[in-house]
């Protein structure tokens, strides 16, 4: 693996060197700032596979070094590592926001460090394996990915893989600065497009319908991610988190808009299920992601609602009258 990692610090790069040749990477390249960085990318022979990045350093930071790496094709999906003092909700956040794939503070502990390194190379393995699969897929029954798979969705503010997701939780566990909470959202009608759909469109409608959820969530300072069978969890703030019901009453408003929400192939109206947000129990351990099941699990309980109108598409065409 061929990994940049990026410090201002003379020191850090000399630790992070000898931890990753330590480990048995010994393909590393240093640079001493974002400027530093982009050159050696743009005058590297073979591309990287992995970067770690601080945030604070003179000229241009980690996080908008992250916006460019994450604006070239062939970095999209490389893993891109956080290693840095501010444990700040709000650089965290605006990691996350810019592409981060993890986040690790400093005075780091060496062997985690070369795990999160690990799983993020894991986990930008298996996005790039499933974007390919649906990439050069057919439109056909038997080239779709399961129902109950998560898919590859990208450039919506907001909208992370779930396997990121897993990791800004830990992150904020254990900075333990606000009390996080999880709920999910259910959109039934999903199941009827993955049946009835080619691949591409089920992917374009649940693309649209990530991007409504996020575009509702906006000053909540939640995260978003498509788990599967329909569902999408969302993570932040407990103290921001909307009220259920009112949640539920806007999604559908929105998601019955066909300018958001444009499904060729099927003829259906759309609905959502909003649960009780889930909060990790006092003393949980930081690996211990059970509350993200909870808030699954409240969908159990949240009430199916109908649209204020019924919208149907067919072939191109949006067709709407009353409930």
């Amino acid at each position: 693996m061929r990994i940049l990692a990026v410090d201002d610090d003379e020191l850090i790069r000399e630790l992070l060197l000898a931890t990753l040749e330590a480990h048995g990477y010994s393909e590393i390249t240093l640079a001493e700032s974002g400027e530093d960085a982009l050159r050696k990318i743009a005058a590297a022979g073979t591309p990287f596979d992995s970067f770690m990045f601080d945030i604070q350093m003179p000229g241009m930071d980690g996080i908008e070094l992250t916006r460019q790496v994450r604006d070239m094709a062939i970095y999209r999906d490389a893993p891109v590592v956080m290693i840095t003092a501010m444990n700040q909700k709000e650089y965290i956040d605006r990691a996350f926001l810019a592409g981060a794939t993890d986040y690790v503070t400093k005075p780091f502990d060496t062997t985690e460090l070369v795990t999160r390194v690990r799983l993020a190379d894991k986990l930008q393995s298996e996005s790039r394996r499933a974007a390919a699969a649906v990439k050069h897929s057919v439109p056909s029954q038997s080239s779709k990915p399961a129902f109950g798979e998560p898919i590859v969705i990208e450039e919506i503010k907001g909208y992370v893989s779930n396997g990121v997701l897993q990791n800004y939780v830990m992150i904020m566990k254990e900075q333990m600065q606000k009390a996080i909470g999880a709920f999910a959202i259910r959109v039934p009608e999903l199941e009827r497009v993955h049946g009835a759909s080619s691949a591409e469109e089920f992917a374009y409608v649940v693309t649209d319908v990530a991007e409504v959820i996020s575009d509702a969530l906006v000053g909540t300072q939640a995260f978003v991610s498509y788990i599967g069978t329909g569902v999408f969890l969302c993570v932040g703030p407990r103290r921001l988190l909307p009220e259920p019901q009112a949640a539920q009453d806007h999604l559908i408003t929105m998601l019955n808009d066909p300018e958001l929400v444009y499904c060729e192939e099927v003829s259906t109206s759309f609905t959502a299920q909003v649960g009780d947000a889930a909060s990790p129990k006092l003393l949980e351990r930081r690996e211990d992601l059970r509350f993200l099941d909870r808030a699954v699990d409240n969908l159990s309980a949240a009430p199916k609602r109908n649209p204020l109108s019924q919208t149907h598409r067919v072939a191109g065409r949006v067709i709407s009258h009353a409930a």
